[in-house]
């Protein structure tokens, strides 16, 4: 499945993208400094002519800049790309919770195999299916109840109401066994 839309959340991801922008200026402004710092100062660069060593630092210049220039358009796109494996999937996500917020549990967790969350999705895909399970079996239950109250087999009803939501812990269930 195909998601066409890289902006899912644009907020979000233009911070990122901001913030690694940023990273990337400071840390091109401080390789820049520091290299020509070294070459400057490079045994023998005080026997050229100061032309010749404006002339060397210009091509410098103009070769880093344009070095750093391709290399932070190349790790900006593919950062857009990289966000969109994670912050589409969290986006999907928010609109599955969403969904089952509301009590829908038809809803279908789905997610492309080059996904950073393939693991969260298979944990709530299985969070899903195990509780669309256990709310089946709870009415298949509670109307075998309603059925034996009717047939006034009383014990019957209380044994399998008994037996309603018994995988779902509490926080109460969980103290006493821990």
């Amino acid at each position: 499945m195909l998601r066409k839309k890289y902006f899912v959340k644009p907020k979000m991801q233009w911070r990122y993208l901001l913030i690694l922008m940023i990273i990337m200026i400071i840390l091109g402004v401080l390789s820049y400094y520091a290299f020509l710092k070294t070459l400057v100062s490079a045994p023998g660069m005080e026997q050229l002519s100061a032309g010749t060593v404006k002339n060397f630092t210009n091509a410098y210049t103009n070769g880093f800049f344009w070095i750093i220039l391709a290399f932070s358009v190349f790790v900006l796109v593919q950062s857009v790309f990289y966000f969109h494996r994670i912050i589409g999937p969290m986006y999907f996500f928010e609109l599955v919770m969403k969904k089952l917020s509301e009590g829908n549990f038809g809803v279908k967790v789905h997610w492309r195999s080059k996904d950073e969350t393939v693991e969260l999705a298979n944990l709530i895909s299985k969070v899903i299916e195990n509780t669309r399970k256990s709310v089946i079996s709870d009415r298949e239950k509670l109307n075998e109840a309603i059925k034996a109250i009717d047939n006034g087999e009383n014990q019957k009803a209380k044994d399998l109401l008994k037996t309603v939501t018994q995988w779902c812990k509490t926080e109460e269930e969980t103290k006493e066994v821990g």
